[in-house]
């Protein structure tokens, strides 16, 4: 793939299509399979799903799914999937008999560990790129985020309820 060149963003709409191409990139690398330190590879969602898991003592899967910003059932397959896997255990019983926390397995603590080593690498790349910021910039780039991350909520929220709409209406 090659890199294209543009011009710095002139307003929000050309930053938006900054972030569009860079989102299209991640959907890309979403899907390639990569080592992470054991015996297979691993795709991105799982491990997030591994790293959100590893970084949160006290977690069940709607503590997940908020970390990672998917559905609990979603987390559950992918918990599923990792379990399968030797990467998750889950444990029953750490807060109460009826809920159930995770756990990486040795095997899962070997891939969190790579992946924590892979962020940081990352982290140092961009960081280079863009150099120290001013507290002020960190803030309006923070807004921007919190604004794409709201309008996004509500799309989905939007386009979920049109969802059961529809599948309302065909059942009749």
């Amino acid at each position: 793939m090659m890199a294209v060149t543009k011009s710095q963003p002139t307003d929000f709409a050309d930053l938006y299509e900054v972030w569009m191409r860079i989102r299209n990139k991640m959907n890309i690398m979403e899907n390639l399979p990569r080592d992470f330190g054991i015996d297979e590879q691993l795709k991105l969602s799982e491990i997030h799903t591994i790293q959100a898991i590893g970084s949160t003592k006290e977690n069940n899967n709607r503590i997940i799914a908020d970390i990672l910003g998917i559905t609990p059932s979603a987390v559950s397959q992918m918990v599923a999937k990792l379990t399968r896997r030797d990467l998750v255990k889950k444990v029953r019983g750490l807060r109460n008999d009826k809920e159930v926390s995770l756990e990486l397995t040795e095997k899962g603590r070997t891939a969190f560990k790579c992946h924590e080593k892979t962020h940081a690498d990352v982290y140092k790349r961009i960081a280079a790129g863009v150099g120290t910021l001013k507290k002020e910039e960190l803030e309006v780039i923070s807004r921007i985020f919190s604004a794409m991350e709201s309008v996004y909520d509500q799309q989905i929220r939007d386009l979920s309820a049109n969802k059961n709409v529809s599948e309302t209406e065909r059942s009749d």
